[in-house]
């Protein structure tokens, strides 16, 4: 906890629950422009790590700043899988893990809703009204500094894969990466980055705000009930290290993760909101999206020395609407096709098919990732992100009997598979003459992009949010994770995040002054 003299008990101006990019972004903001300000954190504040956590003790996942407990995904059949997934618990969310790719979605994402039916309008603000929220997101996280020459030079590999694909008519980009190189960056892909140089939300925001006098933490401190009336939340009900609090403000901001969100709202339920807080379209954990992901490894035709700095270097949006398909954004992963990394691939897809034993997931996965490494050799890896459409039938809902206390439903339809194939036909023919294979034996569910389980719009009727994602039902109560994503684009969400939580804290800080 951060220490100060203040009463925690006190009313804020505002309590923000989550740390990530979304709620570090806009707590932020709000302590800059003066407002009293406590973050509420379920897990603690993480220095270093060795990347991902496959124990199955909570107590090292957490202090390792993942989420502790396995969730649970429930098939057709009506059982339920459960697995851990990437999603981070610890002062900076899950972004103290990421990779630090840093893009914008397309114009095209703010059109319509669905890619079958262009009349269903999906943002309610206008791409054009937005982008001077993504300049100044990209501002906060250092990313214009980069393109303005702060990044090293590309490797030999990178700069002859990117005039190949020239040749044949693409027009391959630099990824905008979070990070600030130096002599001694490691660019710290997947796990935290002890040196600060990767800028996420932790370093970004959050401790820049609780070093600001009228701004506090109280981290290790999980949020149990959204206590409220038919238009105001009174308090939040939380347990602090074993102890039972309640906390107060003016306004209180839910950004707690696209699956975390939703069940604090649905558990929130009272005499006025019996079917959760908030929750008078029914449209609360509806309509979950995901990235489907795909991989692909690449090959030179030649000896190219892969030496440089920065390995997450090449982003491909070429096909990120290609006649009239969404089919998805290719990024480098900044990791080269060793026998390391596709025994960790196997295993975690392993896992999601309900293997957890580690001596049995080493076993199965030792032979093909053996076989693997000595086939691609030098290869280096590409990620791949595909575009979802919203569902109501995909979904978090409550259900006592699971470790969260909820388990959510999802399926990944015959439409996003045909697209993922068209991509890597189209990807490939753009490589020739480099060689590309998919390494994955099926498109996956990217459980660290989670969307959509609180969107934003103009009716009440089918929306939890309006335009400035303050709840239609609850005037004091804002959400601004991923939750308020009407669809998921296909670039990673990181930078609509914050650049939305920028929007939104403007908007806060204006109702609060008057």
């Amino acid at each position: 906890m951060n220490q100060s003299n203040k009463n925690i008990n006190q009313e804020w101006d505002v309590i923000i629950i989550g740390t990530g990019m979304g709620g570090a972004t806009v707590g932020y903001k709000l302590a800059q422009a003066g407002f009293q300000v406590l973050f509420v954190e379920k897990g603690g504040d993480v220095q270093s790590n060795d990347g991902w956590t496959d124990e199955q003790n909570p107590e090292k996942r957490l202090a390792d700043g993942w989420w502790p407990q396995p969730f649970s995904q429930q098939k057709p059949s009506g059982k339920f899988d459960r697995y851990h997934i990437a999603v981070g618990c610890a002062r900076g969310g899950s972004s103290i893990h990421y990779g630090g790719s840093l893009e914008r979605f397309e114009a095209t994402d703010f059109d319509t809703l669905n890619s079958h039916d262009p009349s269903q309008k999906a943002w309610p603000v206008s791409f054009e009204s937005f982008k001077p929220y993504y300049l100044k997101a990209e501002t906060l996280y250092g990313i214009t500094n980069s393109i303005n020459g702060d990044r090293p030079p590309l490797t030999e590999w990178d700069q002859n894969f990117l005039s190949v694909m020239q040749g044949n008519g693409l027009k391959p980009e630099r990824l905008n990466v979070a990070i600030k190189y130096d002599q001694q960056c490691t660019e710290c892909i997947g796990e935290v980055c002890p040196r600060k140089c990767k800028r996420e939300a932790n370093t970004s925001c959050l401790e820049k705000a609780i070093a600001l006098p009228n701004c506090e933490i109280l981290d290790h401190c999980d949020v149990t009930k959204l206590e409220a009336n038919a238009s105001h939340i009174q308090h939040i009900e939380a347990n602090h290290q074993g102890k039972s609090i309640q906390l107060r403000a003016k306004k209180i901001i839910l950004s707690a993760g696209a699956m975390s969100s939703p069940v604090i709202l649905l558990k929130s339920a009272n005499t006025y909101w019996p079917n959760g807080l908030a929750n008078s379209s029914d449209q609360v954990g509806r309509n979950l999206m995901f990235h489907v992901g795909d991989m692909y490894a690449v090959w030179a035709n030649k000896k190219l020395s892969r030496e440089g700095k920065q390995k997450k270097s090449i982003s491909i949006r070429d096909f990120y609407v290609k006649d009239g398909l969404r089919l998805g954004h290719i990024q480098s992963l900044g990791v080269d096709a060793g026998q390391g990394h596709i025994t960790m691939f196997i295993k975690d897809m392993l896992r999601r098919y309900g293997i957890h034993n580690e001596l049995a997931l080493k076993l199965i996965a030792k032979i093909p990732a053996t076989i693997a490494s000595l086939v691609l050799g030098k290869a280096t890896l590409f990620g791949i992100n595909i575009e979802d459409d919203p569902s109501a039938d995909n979904r978090v809902v409550l259900n006592e009997n699971e470790p969260n206390g909820a388990s959510f439903s999802y399926q990944i339809t015959e439409d996003i598979q045909q697209r993922a194939d068209i991509l890597y036909k189209a990807f490939s023919k753009g490589v020739k003459p480099w060689r590309s294979l998919r390494i994955m034996p099926s498109i996956e569910i990217n459980h660290g992009h989670a969307c959509g389980t609180c969107k934003f719009g103009t009716d009440p009727k089918t929306s939890v949010l309006d335009a400035n994602c303050r709840s239609h039902d609850i005037e004091n109560l804002y959400v601004v994770d991923s939750s308020f994503m009407p669809r998921s684009g296909a670039a990673n969400p990181s930078l609509t995040i914050a650049a939305n939580a920028i929007r939104v804290a403007e908007r806060i800080a204006d109702s609060l002054r008057t």
